[in-house]
């Protein structure tokens, strides 16, 4: 058999030969084929859903008023013209209007009674000032004014309660309207003012954050943690047993000899890997398909559906260059990749470790909690970094340690949160780390194939120390 030489030799067969394996099982063809299926249907139900909710609720009684009535009251002759203009963008556009004008609701009724006796579908729109007396407790204050929108209908009116409620609706608008128009206030000036407050804080001469690209970098670290802690979980385990269940066999101590332990190690890491980022992208990609598979459907059922996840799409892709430059995508994907490696890594040290796979549940623990320890810290800075738009000692000190930084590394390199050179430390960091994570998992799995009768800290010992230097540290 030919000897091995270097420490990756074999590295390339290892690598295709365990990733054939990965994508023979049933397990890969169902997460990757099924899964995405479902993942997709799934999106394009909910998107149906809340189309066919929005439709249902639109599709309310239909209007069944004829005639409508508008009198002005006030001294300022805006009302009418108000209503007149609102009238054209709502379901009463089709109403016939008409415009009353120096006269009282009473007074109109009086002189009309007969017409309106007559008929049975109409109403009276109003607008008036009328003087309220204000009361609180057992003291009465002043008197005060008071606009009123009044909606005037007839005995026993068949208009129903949806048709009422738009018109009172239409009716206050143009209220509003009218004594802005009174005012001498234009259209866009009251939009502003009668707008939502806000209020913000900046220094003089910080350049200011879209308010999409804030909402993003909030948001988009909680998903991104959420999604890594799940797969985090899902190939760590795996990692364990595949290495494992061949450690046993005695085919693996002659591959031994032809093969570098580390190559060996390295190569089954990294198959899994490719493997899990290979099921990532199809399910992300199946998501996306989803969404605009969803909004085609959705825009069937309700043709007034907005679709809020292709605006922000649309709003990302217009200031997106303001962070997604092509060296920080390059560079959270290599993080992504690293600091993914460097769990995996880590978990094949712990297995390595093991003589039968009913350890690797037992010792996994271990890993779990550096897991659970990386995942709690990047919620933290999530929540800590709500409160402060600067780039805290915490996020740095979160996207430098490996464990932490694959919670939330790639996304803020890709957003442009943290400076170029703290990823680039970060990311040669977890290149380190997992090399030597790497080496030793390949030295002490061959000590544990070719010493399985020895306690794991001699078969340690003997790996990283060698025979001679091992015994001297008994």
């Amino acid at each position: 058999m030919r000897k091995r030489n270097g420490l990756f030799s074999g590295f390339g067969k290892v690598f295709s030969f365990t990733f054939r394996h990965q994508t023979e099982g049933k397990g890969f063809r169902f997460a990757t084929y099924i899964v995405p299926f479902l993942l997709c249907g799934l999106v394009v139900l909910i998107m149906s859903l809340v189309a066919y909710s929005n439709a249902k609720k639109n599709d309310q009684e239909p209007v069944n008023i004829q005639k409508l009535y508008v009198l002005d009251e006030t001294p300022y002759n805006e009302f009418n013209g108000m209503v007149s203009f609102a009238i054209r963008e709502t379901e009463l556009k089709d109403v016939e209007f008409k415009s009353i004008s120096n006269i009282t609701v009473d007074d109109f009724m009086k002189e009309n009674k007969g017409t309106l006796s007559e008929e049975n579908g109409w109403g009276i729109l109003s607008l008036s000032i009328e003087t309220k007396h204000a009361n609180f407790a057992d003291d009465t204050l002043e008197d005060h004014d008071v606009l009123m929108v009044r909606l005037t209908l007839p005995e026993g009116s068949e208009v129903n309660k949806s048709t009422r409620g738009k018109i009172l609706n239409l009716g206050t608008i143009a209220a509003k309207s009218a004594t802005a128009s009174a005012s001498k206030i234009t259209a866009e000036q009251y939009v502003v003012l009668s707008g939502s407050h806000m209020s913000q804080i900046i220094e003089a001469g910080k350049k200011e954050d879209n308010v999409i690209l804030m909402l993003v970098r909030y948001v988009g670290p909680f998903v991104f943690t959420i999604v890594m802690y799940a797969m985090l979980l899902m190939y760590c385990m795996g990692m364990g047993k595949n290495l494992v269940v061949e450690k046993s066999s005695k085919l693996m101590e002659m591959l031994l000899t032809s093969i570098s332990p580390v190559a060996l190690v390295a190569g089954k890491v990294l198959a899994i890997i490719c493997v899990a980022l290979l099921q990532f992208a199809v399910w992300i990609a199946s998501i996306v398909i989803g969404v605009f598979i969803g909004n085609i459907v959705a825009q069937g059922i309700d043709p007034t559906f907005s679709n809020p996840v292709t605006k922000l799409i649309d709003l990302l892709m217009e200031y997106g260059h303001v962070s997604f430059t092509p060296f920080q995508v390059i560079l959270a994907l290599l993080s992504l990749v690293f600091c993914f490696a460097v769990y995996c890594v880590f978990a094949a040290v712990i297995a390595s470790t093991c003589a039968k796979a009913e350890e690797v549940a037992q010792k996994q623990g271990v890993l779990n909690i550096f897991i659970i320890a990386g995942y709690l810290l990047a919620i933290a800075t999530s929540v800590s970094s709500l409160n402060s738009s600067e780039v805290s000692t915490m996020l740095l000190v979160t996207d430098i340690i490996p464990f932490s930084a694959a919670f939330r590394l790639p996304v803020d390199v890709l957003l442009g949160t943290i400076p170029n050179w703290i990823a680039l430390l970060s990311l040669g960091l977890a290149m380190a780390l997992t090399v030597v994570f790497a080496i030793l998992a390949g030295k002490v799995y061959k000590a544990q194939v070719f010493l399985s009768g020895n306690s794991i800290v001699s078969n340690a010992k003997r790996a990283l120390f060698g025979k001679k230097k091992a015994k001297e540290t008994k």
